[in-house]
């Protein structure tokens, strides 16, 4: 079994403990360790610890436990980044139009490029993420919340909350061309759902 508490602070221990990280540096105001639930990814317990040996004896400690160790005393360690705002399903405008990626991309294609964007944000430090809108892709963002959620998660990416369909007043959203000035879409797209008034508001979000 493993220590109960090292140089006067407690060990958290428990059956889902599997994972540790170390780190010398924490952004928190009770920093020190990170011990984190691996199949959920978050933290259970931040502690401070006096000194290196004291880490290293709880570092060996739940080696021969068989817990697994992250190594992160030479980098400053974080919590995860919360964006409320992404589109997984959209790419940068400024490379390819709305219009291109909403009439020529398949949804097979921009299904495959949601999962590349939801792995490069969890690699970036966003660990919560809000979708606001697949854009025409159907509810292809709930298929891609199931592969990313639970300890059987096909791919990596951080915790999705998705909107699916978007509501918009008409007018509102579409195309982004002048060729398409007031369209509500373009060769039948309009990337949202429109809705104007309440009754129609109520009706779109049942």
């Amino acid at each position: 079994p493993r220590p109960t508490s090292v140089e006067g602070t407690d060990v958290i221990s428990g059956p889902d403990q599997v994972c540790q990280a170390w780190a010398r540096k924490f952004f928190d105001p009770r920093t020190g360790i990170v011990v984190i639930n691996k199949s959920s990814g978050l933290v259970q317990q931040v502690g401070v610890y006096k000194s290196i040996p004291a880490v290293e004896a709880l570092v060996s400690a739940h080696a021969q436990a068989g817990g697994e160790n992250i190594d992160c005393m030479k980098q400053t360690v974080l919590l995860g980044l919360v964006d409320a705002h992404v589109h997984l399903f959209l790419h940068p405008y400024s490379e390819v139009s709305w219009d291109d990626q909403v009439t020529k991309w398949s949804l097979a294609e921009r299904t495959i490029r949601a999962t590349v964007n939801a792995r490069k944000t969890l690699m970036a430090g966003y660990t919560t993420v809000r979708d606001l809108g697949t854009e025409d892709a159907g509810d292809a963002d709930f298929t891609l919340r199931n592969a990313l959620s639970g300890p059987d998660a096909l791919i990596p990416g951080a915790r999705y909350l998705c909107a699916n369909s978007a509501i918009v007043p008409t007018g509102a959203y579409g195309p982004k061309i002048s060729l398409y000035v007031n369209q509500n879409g373009v060769d039948g797209v309009a990337g949202a759902e429109v809705a104007d008034g309440v009754d129609e508001c109520v009706k779109a979000v049942r």
